[in-house]
């Protein structure tokens, strides 16, 4: 049996899984303050210790890294499900009492707990929303009825109880199901969920389509508190008022807040009087007592209905929670606080909210934890946080064989929707000064670093921070921690983040827009008429950029080099490495007379060993020539410069001189690099992760208005293909893509007629 002991240390909560026999070890880890495991003839000594503060592990035999550690990988093996395994589809939980209903909710968090084990992803959303997505499944019938999700990592259940349990443990990998709704892999699934605030607006028009058709479908869409940020869902939301069709809208409020002390915002109170006033607001009678007490005003006179629905205003907002009028403003009934695990007060609610004909909007409003604990956590009595802490001392000198060392770190959650597993090699035994392992740098941490030195230089420096619903970027704690006054996370607020990141410059300031890549194409407009056309200094930093493996192509940053390098004032650069990035962030602070964007992608960066230094600026519009040859030439733009260089390691063996050149700039594009390129070679190839229409579009259209295609120049573009790239592993994308350094060496020899070795290349 594989036991665990779990610790707070500099990298995060560890766990130290070791193969041993006995099946005590849950009453030691409790009763004892230290265990001894033996393998292969050494003893191995683990203190324990509880405390309130971090413990850090010592130096010592340290394997791999990856992220997923829980208190749940004390029981390796899978708990017994009775109540799931008899569910096969929506249909067989009408049947079920509250109290199986109750146990069915027990084995979802089971399930939920080992798929996380499994498939090393986030399942923390979608244990929010266990009892809550049973109580919809139990009360209404899809996919006759249309349940829409704005968040996909809240879907887990939903898709467990819709028929996909057996292929959950493919989730976000190639081939396997979508981390998120997909109408083409189940009928239960009747619109995508990507990157939330849709459900409504999607929702109400399969509400009006319902209505002129003739149909009787209801018509749910469920909402996140992170998504209650966005103003798409306003707009949804005001015009679902004012055409007054029926549905449903449930909003899972998980207390998650931008509030920088999350203890000092305001919470909504859950009790007993919430809970009543909730079924009140939702019964049969209630509703028909006040529309025609609405009725009889009206009849009154105008004067007397609108000093009526104040009074009834009033009321609701003195009983209600804070902001529960605004809904109301809306057009929207609202109901609610509901405690969101408690499925007796869910399907009460529901029940009567779907048994209504002609009520217009409903809004919902279910109070949830993420914190919510398995049974396996409530059975050892240690909350999943472990607020308490676990501390660890793993003795040095621990032989490599005869036991199995797996170091999991857990990693900050991607604020990109997942946990990215690092892995690091292991040390080298024989080496006289072993250095503890560390996770290994991203981008996101160079960059990180590189604004954070910036910033000490530039006092104009502002952050504005969008897209990353209410998780911080962590490589910009450091940032916050240094300047909290000029840092402004505004949420999945990506419009407004532009338009204010242009108020910020026209005020005199330097703010730095930060943007993920596939959120950025949200915010287009205000790019195009509120920065570029009236030439304000924003400076956009755009993370994500390319493929981004199991998030698949719903946040996947394939578009922006191809939408930002069509704006006329723009600049737009992409580091080929670390230092690169450092020095376009110190290029970036100092343009003041247009705007300018850089892209870099998610994973790690080029040299690991290097540290983070002062950028220097680069001359605008200039590329660099990093190796030289001439039988054929590679420009690269971005992190394709490194698979370029990649590929010309590969055709060097094989007695092919290759030129590498790193574009740096696409637009203004470096004509002259481009142009002694096409001088001194026969062959000229261009390489980007992005789409077609981007980099190599331009290097086109320079080339063919100079006449350089007219000579003995031959170009090929290599780009992102013209589709969709489903979910995957980075290298696995990559090579469906063709962005390999194999696939740009087999370009290159065809290219020379060397079609033969290019096949065998690919072998």
């Amino acid at each position: 049996m594989m036991c665990t002991a779990s610790a707070h240390c500099s990298l995060g909560i560890v766990t130290a899984h070791v193969h041993q026999t006995s099946r005590n070890f849950v009453s030691k880890l409790e009763s004892s303050s230290s265990l001894i495991f033996r393998s292969g003839g050494e003893s191995v000594g683990i203190g324990l210790s509880f405390s309130s503060g971090v413990s850090v592990c010592s130096k010592g035999c340290v394997g791999r890294l990856c992220a997923l550690p829980d208190i749940s990988d004390i029981f390796p093996e899978k708990l017994p499900t009775p109540i799931l395994d008899t569910i096969e589809s929506p249909m067989h939980l009408k049947n079920l009492s509250h109290k199986e209903l109750k146990q069915l909710a027990d084995d979802i968090r089971s399930e939920l707990s080992f798929i996380r084990n499994e498939t090393q992803k986030s399942v923390k959303g979608s244990m929010s929303v266990v009892e809550l997505t049973i109580a919809i499944h139990h009360v209404f019938s899809a996919p006759m009825d249309k349940i829409l999700w704005d968040a996909g990592e809240q879907t887990y259940a939903h898709k467990i109880l819709t028929g996909r349990r057996s292929v959950m443990h493919t989730l976000r990998q190639k081939n396997g199901i979508s981390g998120y709704t997909s109408r083409s892999e189940s009928e239960f699934d009747p619109f995508g969920a990507g990157h939330g605030c849709n459900s409504i607006s999607a929702g109400l028009g399969m509400a009006i389509a319902r209505d002129i058709k003739g149909k009787r479908e209801r018509v749910v869409a469920v909402i996140s508190n992170e998504s209650i940020m966005s103003g798409q869902l306003y707009e949804a939301m005001s015009n679902a008022g004012y055409l007054d069709s029926d549905m449903v809208v449930i909003l899972n409020d998980s207390r998650q807040s931008l509030h920088s002390k999350l203890e000092d915002a305001p919470k909504t109170p859950i009790n007993a009087l919430s809970s009543a006033f909730s079924k009140l607001q939702s019964s049969r009678l209630f509703r028909k007592f006040r529309e025609a007490a609405k009725g009889l005003t009206k009849k009154i006179g105008k004067g007397m209905y609108e000093w009526a629905a104040k009074v009834d205003e009033y009321a609701r907002g003195m009983i209600g929670p804070p902001g529960s009028t605004l809904f109301e403003e809306l057009g929207l009934y609202y109901i609610g606080p509901v405690d969101g695990h408690n499925i007796e007060d869910l399907i009460c609610v529901l029940n009567q909210v779907a048994s209504l004909d002609s009520t217009g909007p409903v809004l919902v409003h279910v109070i949830t934890t993420e914190n919510k604990e398995t049974r396996e956590e409530k059975h050892i009595g240690i909350s999943k946080k472990y607020n308490q802490g676990l501390g660890i001392e793993i003795g040095m000198g621990i032989p490599r064989d005869g036991m199995e060392w797996v170091i999991t770190t857990l990693m900050m959650r991607d604020r990109y929707h997942e946990i990215l597993p690092i892995y690091v090699e292991p040390e080298d035994p024989y080496d006289s000064d072993p250095q503890p392992s560390n996770r290994t740098q991203t981008y996101s941490d160079w960059f990180g670093e590189a604004l954070t030195m910036e910033a000490q230089l530039d006092k104009d420096i502002m952050v504005v921070l969008a897209g990353s619903g209410m998780g911080m970027d962590p490589s910009l704690k450091l940032f916050r921690d240094k300047f909290p006054d000029r840092l402004f996370d505004v949420g999945m607020a990506e419009q407004h983040a532009v338009t204010f990141s242009a108020g910020l410059s026209c005020g005199g300031l330097k703010p730095f827009c930060i943007i993920p890549s596939t959120f950025l194409q949200r915010a287009y407009d205000q790019v195009v008429h509120d920065v570029d056309r009236q030439k304000i200094p924003v400076r956009f930093v755009i993370p994500s950029a390319g493929l981004v493996g199991s998030d698949g192509p719903t946040n996947a940053g394939a578009f922006d080099i191809t939408f930002m390098s069509c704006l006329p004032n723009m600049i737009v650069m992409a580091p080929s490495d670390e230092v690169e990035l450092a020095n376009m962030v110190a290029t970036a602070s100092c343009i003041d007379d247009r705007p300018v964007c850089f892209r870099y992608p998610r994973g790690a960066i080029v040299k690991s060993n290097t540290s983070v230094c002062h950028g220097v600026p680069i001359e605008i519009g200039k590329g660099r020539v990093l190796v030289e040859g001439k039988d054929i030439a590679l420009l690269g733009y971005g992190s394709m410069v490194q698979n370029c260089l990649r590929a010309q390691s590969l055709l060097s063996e094989l007695g092919i001189q290759v030129t590498v050149a790193d574009a740096r700039f696409c637009k203004p594009l470096d004509i002259k690099l481009v142009r002694q390129l096409c001088e001194n070679h026969s062959f000229l190839i261009t390489v980007e992760e992005g789409s077609i229409g981007g980099f190599g579009s331009h290097v086109a259209q320079f080339i063919t208005l100079d006449g350089k295609l007219d000579g003995s120049i031959k170009w090929r573009p290599i780009v992102l293909p013209d589709n969709y790239v489903e979910q995957a592993s980075p290298m696995e994308q990559l090579a469906l893509a063709g962005l390999t350094g194999h696939h740009i060496a087999a370009t290159a020899l065809n290219l020379l007629g060397r079609t033969r070795e290019a096949l065998l290349l690919m072998c």
